[in-house]
């Protein structure tokens, strides 16, 4: 298989500190170190390109590349129109397939797992698992950059409150009577 466009995808590995937070993190729980959050925002979108699916026409071509390399290394191959049929229905299957799955990983994993070219659904599952390690990280990185993005909306709305409440009572010193006691007390 083609590796140019989204051929090999070649994901950003967190840091063993980032990973270690992944592993752990809770929403909700306490706050990650911001470099960490930095981290988390920086490799982000990577993941989820990867995790996106290609274009209809680099889709095809995938598809064609694929089928014929599993169309020879199995028991009964299908002829030329056949197989141009069953590339039309793996395009379709394959449609929401992320970009990450179409792999040398995936053809070889394929050619082991089928004797007999396989269905449509067998082969999106087959892919789909090569997926399954980054959705899952792609999935932690984004609840750590949103419950952190949550926490700087909060820190934000919590000190405008506190400025609109410092505005308002700013003229109407607020009267404590421990301290005017405290005052009249000192004076004698």
């Amino acid at each position: 298989m083609n590796t140019q466009g989204h051929g090999m995808v070649c994901l950003p590995q967190p840091s063993p500190a980032l990973a270690g937070q992944l592993e752990a993190f809770r929403p909700g729980g306490f706050a990650p170190p911001a470099a960490l959050v930095c981290e988390a925002r920086t490799i982000l979108p990577a993941y989820t390109r990867a995790l996106s699916p290609l274009p209809a026409p680099e889709l095809t071509r995938r598809v064609e590349e694929f089928a014929e390399m599993l169309n020879a290394g199995v028991v009964n191959p299908l002829p030329g129109v056949a197989l141009h049929l069953r590339c039309v229905a793996l395009v379709t299957a394959c449609a929401a397939v992320p970009a990450l799955a179409w792999s040398e990983a995936s053809v070889r994993q394929a050619l082991v797992a089928f004797t007999f070219f396989p269905s449509a659904a067998q082969l999106v599952a087959l892919l789909e698992t090569q997926c399954g390690v980054v959705r899952a990280t792609q999935g932690r990185l984004r609840l750590m950059v949103a419950e952190a993005d949550r926490r700087m909306a909060r820190a934000q709305a919590q000190e405008l409150r506190w400025a609109q409440w410092e505005q308002r009572h700013a003229q109407h010193p607020v009267y404590n009577p421990v301290d005017n006691v405290d005052c009249m007390q000192n004076q004698t």
